[in-house]
């Protein structure tokens, strides 16, 4: 289990778990502040992002570790039951954790995450995958500079916030971003029991990574119950059209009945 860095609001507003993806930070969150007014964000990093640790044990960055470790952050800030949102890399994880612990999850919401809901990789997607691995082995920050989401490359970002993000990437633990991709990565995907989640949940979907619809569709009719908002924006949707992204996340976990249990899983 890993000791993540968490940024915390005060407490007196419904808790709220942000989750940022992969090459990102708690800065991730920045355009989404109007949440604060309804919720306590709980900001938590991955390891070997911001100021989270990367620990060189490397069975302590599989997935149910992970969980593990937002598990340990729950009950070192005393809450009984929080909402959650992942984004990207991050979803995989709080989808994860809603089906590992039920019972602590009020609601959800998550963004665009081929990786959390894939239902296999391919011979080629796996060795593309190990040629990454072995490209950052060798190079380092440069080749994380290669990978097409470093935010660096997101044009669509405010660009001081852009800068912000990239410099955040860059100063990533190289060491912890290996084990994630070697230990996480191809472990990520919940697609196999996704249908059987029993927590309420939201997809905040934006509409311009077209990579990603046929992964909405997947999920729409894998569990019924999901409910889908799809906005006008990509990948980090949330970034992208922050207004929309926030008004979805309130309007949809304000509806939920805060006090109705979740059947444990």
């Amino acid at each position: 289990m890993i000791d993540l860095h968490v940024q915390a609001d005060p407490e007196g507003r419904p808790p709220l778990l942000l989750l940022h993806g992969f090459l990102s930070s708690r800065n991730h969150w920045q355009p989404n502040a109007a949440l604060s007014r309804q919720f306590r964000c709980i900001r938590v990093e991955l390891p070997g992002h911001g100021l989270s640790p990367a620990p060189d044990e490397a069975a302590a960055y599989h997935p149910d570790a992970l969980v593990a470790s937002l598990e340990a952050v729950r009950r070192d800030l005393g809450i009984d039951r929080w909402f959650m949102c992942g984004a990207s890399f991050g979803a995989g994880l709080t989808l994860r954790y809603a089906l590992t612990h039920p019972t602590r999850v009020i609601a959800q919401a998550f963004t665009n995450a081929n990786a959390a809901l894939r239902p296999d990789w391919t011979g080629e997607m796996l060795t593309a995958h190990e040629q990454r691995i072995d490209d950052v082995a060798r190079h380092g920050r440069a080749a994380l500079r290669r990978f097409p989401y470093h935010p660096a490359h997101a044009r669509r970002f405010p660009p001081e916030l852009r800068a912000t993000l990239a410099a955040d990437a860059d100063a990533c633990a190289v060491t912890g971003i290996l084990h994630l991709m070697r230990q996480a990565m191809t472990r990520l995907s919940v697609m196999d029991r996704f249908a059987q989640m029993p927590v309420p949940t939201l997809l905040v979907n934006g509409l311009r990574e077209r990579s990603f619809q046929p992964t909405r569709a997947r999920a729409a009719t894998a569990l019924p119950a999901l409910q889908v908002a799809d906005l006008e924006g990509g990948h980090s949707i949330n970034i992208e059209a922050p207004a929309a992204f926030d008004a979805a996340l309130i309007r949809f976990f304000t509806s939920v009945d805060a006090h109705a249990p979740q059947t444990a899983g």
